[in-house]
């Protein structure tokens, strides 16, 4: 381990402890173009939204050094040009985040060497004095060196991995071919993160679907690029080593699948996937612009204006999928908030029924050691027949030995009613015996009370089905098979008659699971002829015990509803449309006082949430929305009723804090349906919901320099370990040196 002492000047302005303004969003991607195909719209979102902005990409992806569309013949009689084809990615990259961030793809960046771990040296190219800053440590990804890949540095099979120098890079040329090892690798992550503080990381999928299984040689093949895989490894290795360095710092995390996206139906709209394809297309150097710089050099060529054609640009899926239940009334009628921040479960609570204040975060439950592994994001909440709440949530170990992944369900519940969470107990998987392939295959959990009050959680397993373990009293039965083939993010809903009904996606329409009576067996419907919808769906039971999807349709992002004909009867599959202004992600739902109404809240394409009272006595759906500003936000939305009866709705804000907004939905103001409003009109509507919007619990940084004392002790901290709050150095001495200039993309 090798530290570098820090240069007198930095080319980053400098960002003092204890100053307001937002902490960056990090997104640790494999190759140049990750964030644009996986991470958006949610990365548009936040540079909209004026937050800072840290990009890392860990490899070249100079693939076979040709910056040559795949048809063109020049690729005959052309030399590959690995550092020229790495340097046009780059400056694809760079033209692609001016684009989103000032309107145009020419911009004066700063680009900058800076030395991190074992002798390396990385480019920086920072705009707007580090609003947005992009890193490069430049590993090599070469397909004529198959053996030299990410993957196989993070599973120990090569010992390092040698980096690339692109061309007209500011990196010294001395520094060309200097190579990291895996713990240089999580080192050097771990030292960005540390630098940066970021409330928000994205990072990718760690745990790719499969597309073939061969059992005899023990070996699978998976939909995803391994860089990716790796690149998630390696951040989740990364996160736990930051976590334990900075356990007053707690980040939101959320993953993105990559190339998976193609077995997903397109949860984009047309609008949203069109916009994001736009930027891809200036990433590509194909969007009509001239190229001020020599031919191949303004983009990734072989992408060019192409990238709808790779199939998994359609959609943006988040391998961790929000719940919309995190958001519980407690026995005493306070409401309870809950969120995993770094790597562990936490919770805000009101500090009285019906109050605006809250407390939190606190870690919520006594999780197990972190050598056990971190809290996935996702968490499951629901509340039992005697009126308890119960969290349900994954734990993931990552190793560089495949056989010690560990991928486990963990369960919490109130030790009373009105009582405190004790310890997280593991509830292992279906596959706890098995293979290492088949235990990273555990899909997120999902939970239904039985119809004797206990608890069942629900989780897809290696075979694409779905697998159960039921509580019985203070003990839990073994995991048992429930059969079919769906894709990730099944709903579950337990009648009144104690039923329980689970429905998912598959890649043809939707699978029911179902019970005769309640307790009995499990059986499978394949017959619902329900169209496919875009993601996981929302049931609700009518006051006339017919059951109630709401889903969204695939391509457009409208809002559908689907009703039973009768009680327990099948189901009408012609829907019922609810709203033709496109959004994204799961909807919230609430039943609000007298059972025959609910609240419904979604994500508009444009980030922020829309409110809607809809019928559950049978009577005619409408198109009335309610807009409530909010966005961006982390996960997904939830809804619940607080002690007065009134709606509460929460998000996790882009500053990793608890967001409440409270309405009474008998006041809303809906939009009707009509002629588009124009620009200078929804900004404002927008900006005065957004205004209502309470923020709660003080962020660490504020809670760590709540006084002058402190203020002075946490400064000295960061001096004394060379910290870089967006991008420049307090003082002391700093793993990370930077030089660099600033000079106008072509």
């Amino acid at each position: 381990m090798r530290f570098f002492r820090r240069p007198a000047i930095s080319a980053f302005p400098c960002r003092p402890a204890g100053q307001d303004g937002p902490a960056p969003h990090l997104q640790i991607c494999a190759h140049t173009d990750d964030d644009l195909y996986f991470m958006s719209p949610d990365l548009l979102h936040t540079i909209r939204a004026g937050i800072p902005v840290v990009s890392v990409y860990l490899t070249t992806g100079e693939s076979d050094g040709y910056n040559l569309a795949a048809d063109d013949p020049a690729r005959k009689t052309t030399e590959p040009d690995y550092p020229g084809y790495t340097a046009a990615r780059q400056h694809g990259i760079r033209a692609a985040y001016a684009a989103m961030y000032t309107g145009s793809r020419r911009a004066a960046w700063t680009r900058t060497s800076v030395s991190v771990r074992e002798g390396v040296t990385a480019e920086t190219a920072t705009l707007d004095g580090g609003h947005i800053t992009l890193i490069f440590l430049n590993l090599r990804t070469c397909v004529a060196q198959p053996q030299q890949k990410i993957l196989n540095l993070w599973s120990e099979q090569i010992e390092e991995l040698a980096t690339l120098r692109p061309t007209g890079s500011p990196i010294p040329e001395s520094r060309d071919g200097r190579a990291l090892s895996r713990a240089g690798v999580i080192d050097t992550l771990t030292d960005i993160l540390s630098a940066y503080r970021p409330a928000v990381v994205r990072v990718m999928n760690p745990d790719p679907d499969r597309t073939a299984y061969d059992a005899s040689t023990d070996t699978a093949t998976y939909c995803d690029n391994s860089d990716h895989t790796a690149t998630a490894l390696f951040s989740l290795a990364a996160l736990r080593a930051y976590e334990q360095l900075d356990a007053a710092h707690r980040p939101a995390v959320e993953s993105y699948t990559g190339y998976c996206n193609k077995l997903q139906p397109d949860n984009l709209s047309a609008q949203a996937a069109a916009e994001k394809f736009g930027y891809l297309a200036v990433y590509g150097g194909e969007d009509g612009h001239q190229c001020l710089k020599g031919p191949g050099e303004c983009g990734d060529r072989p992408l060019g204006n192409r990238a709808f054609n790779r199939y998994y640009g359609q959609s943006t899926t988040h391998r961790w999928r929000g719940t919309t239940n995190w958001l519980q009334r407690r026995e005493d009628g306070r409401l309870t908030a809950f969120a995993v921040l770094g790597g562990r479960p936490h919770m805000w609570t009101q500090d009285a029924p019906g109050d605006d204040s809250w407390s939190g975060p606190a870690p919520v439950g006594d999780w197990p050691a972190d050598d056990e592994g971190r809290c996935l994001p996702r968490l499951e909440t629901v509340r039992d027949g005697q009126g308890r709440l119960h969290l349900v949530a994954t734990r993931a170990l990552v190793a560089a030995d495949p056989e010690d992944h560990r991928r486990e369900v963990m369960h919490l519940t109130q030790e009373a009613p009105d009582g405190e969470f004790g310890a997280w107990e593991c509830l292992g998987s279906p596959h706890d015996g098995s293979n290492a392939i088949r235990r990273r295959a555990l899909g997120m959990p999902l939970a239904a009370v039985t119809a004797s009050g206990d608890l069942q959680v629900i989780a897809r397993n290696f075979g694409t089905g779905l697998s159960a373990r039921t509580s019985a009293g203070q003990d839990w039965g073994p995991w048992s098979d429930l059969f079919g083939g769906t894709l990730e993010g099944a709903t579950a809903l337990t009648r009144r008659s104690g039923h329980t009904e689970i429905y998912a996606t598959t890649r043809t329409g939707m699978l029911r699971w179902y019970q005769k009576e309640p307790g009995g067996a499990v059986l499978r419907d394949y017959a619902t002829l329900l169209p496919r919808p875009a993601g996981s769906v929302t049931l609700l039971e009518e006051t006339d015990g017919r059951l109630l999807m709401i889903s969204r349709q695939p391509g457009t992002g409208w809002l559908l509803a689907h009703r039973q004909h009768e009680p327990d009867g099948s189901w009408n599959a012609q829907p019922h449309l609810l709203d033709t202004t496109p959004g994204y992600g799961p909807v919230a739902a609430t039943v609000l006082p007298g059972g025959d109404t609910v609240a419904l809240v979604q994500r508009r394409d444009d980030g922020a949430l829309a409110l809607s009272c809809q019928p559950l006595d049978g009577s005619p759906f409408h198109q009335r929305w309610t807009l409530l500003g909010g966005g961006p936000y982390v996960h997904a939305p939830a809804t619940a009723l607080d002690a007065a009866g009134r709606l509460v709705i929460a998000t996790v804000g882009p500053d990793a804090r608890l967001r409440t907004l409270t309405v009474d939905v008998g006041e809303a103001e809906p939009v009707l349906p009509g002629p588009a409003e124009s620009a200078e009109s929804a900004e404002s509507v927008r900006a005065s919901a957004d205004a209502a919007w309470s923020t709660h619990g003080p962020t660490v940084e504020r809670t760590a320099v709540a006084s002058p004392e402190s203020s002075v002790m946490a400064k000295d901290a960061r001096q004394a370990a060379g910290d870089h709050r967006l991008g420049r150095p307090f003082g002391g001495t700093s793993r990370l040196q930077w030089r660099g200039r600033t000079a106008t993309d072509g």
